[in-house]
């Protein structure tokens, strides 16, 4: 009887303990149940923001807004912030901006200066911040990583090999020329007409006539065209070294009443519109949504690839445009635009 009962009184402790254990077993699972749920709800670490600064020379003119559409679509493109910066054409401006962009903690910079020779200290600020800076055409000073340029040399050399190919098989061809050039701190820019100059006397020509516009506008061409006129009225050609400056050579050139090919340099609106209207023969286009473009993808290669880039000069290819595929590039250029030509 009582081994019986003890028995039973056993059981009895054998089934509560082993309730008692589950339960806690249970209880424990429950409690940390919502810790691992929270973990598990915990947000994912955010992405760092990467911001692109542009220090651009001005917004007036249509090669520079081209420029930075193509800063501006390729920061839209690669998901980055962008702040722009217009320098107005002043120097002093330029440079205080490009401290105010590494003030500000951008990533990276772009810049089109002004004046090429005076952005060094701001660059080497730049770099010093861990900032990587490259420039978006014109020129570059201190220790830019790259600078992107339109292949000059090449394009003064297009310009040369077309009044020949116009002019060649022409009986009252004089085999002289002339050139609007530019203003000796624009470094590479100069390299149109040094292209333009050794393309020439390679095909035979003498370059007759070689002046500077000192006004770079439409008038300024227009007045050096006359001055090239005058030291050399025979010439048969003329290639002037930028879009409006030729487009005013060329309209001295028809109201001289004169029989002078004119080519310029840039692709502008009106001198595509001067070549539609006969009165330019030909330019050289360069390419600034594309180099603005190429700037970025430069950027994120550095910033994000761990890519090394150190005073490199990547160049931007360039195109004649004539009559003859005038209308094919114009498409061209408004579909990857997004506005007309001209």
């Amino acid at each position: 009887m009582c081994k019986s009962r003890y028995l039973k009184i056993f059981l009895v402790l054998v089934v509560s303990i082993t309730l008692i254990l589950t339960f806690s077993l249970v209880g424990c699972k429950e409690e940390a149940a919502p810790a691992e749920e929270a973990e598990e709800a915990a947000p994912a670490e955010e992405a760092e923001v990467i911001t692109i600064g542009y220090s651009l020379w001005t917004m007036e003119f249509t090669f520079f807004q081209n420029l930075e559409k193509g800063v501006r679509d390729a920061c839209s493109d690669f998901g980055y912030e962008y702040i722009m910066i217009d320098q107005n054409s002043d120097p002093t401006k330029m440079v205080q901006d490009m401290n105010s962009l590494v003030g500000q903690g951008v990533t990276g910079m772009v810049s089109t200066p002004v004046d090429p020779g005076a952005i060094g200290p701001a660059v080497e600020a730049a770099r010093d911040a861990g900032i990587p800076v490259v420039c978006a055409d014109i020129g570059k000073s201190g220790p830019v990583n790259a600078l992107i340029i339109s292949d000059n040399f090449e394009g003064g050399q297009l310009a040369a090999e077309y009044i020949d190919k116009l002019m060649k098989d022409d009986p009252d061809n004089t085999f002289k020329v002339g050139c609007g050039n530019l203003n000796p701190q624009w470094t590479y820019a100069r390299q149109r007409g040094e292209g333009f100059v050794a393309k020439s006397e390679e095909l035979g020509y003498e370059v007759a006539s070689n002046i500077v516009v000192e006004t770079p506008s439409a008038e300024g061409g227009f007045d050096t065209m006359q001055q090239i006129m005058s030291a050399a009225p025979d010439i048969v050609g003329a290639f002037f070294c930028s879009g409006r400056e030729a487009v005013g050579a060329a309209n001295a050139v028809e109201a001289a009443g004169e029989d002078i090919i004119v080519v310029g340099y840039n692709g502008d609106p009106e001198e595509l519109q001067a070549i539609e209207d006969g009165i330019l023969a030909a330019t050289i286009l360069q390419q600034p949504y594309v180099i603005g473009y190429m700037a970025v993808e430069i950027l994120k290669e550095i910033i994000e690839e761990g890519a090394e880039y150190e005073d490199a000069e990547v160049p931007a290819p360039v195109e004649l445009v004539t009559p003859d595929n005038l209308a094919e590039i114009a498409a061209e250029l408004e579909k990857k635009r997004g506005i007309p030509a001209y």
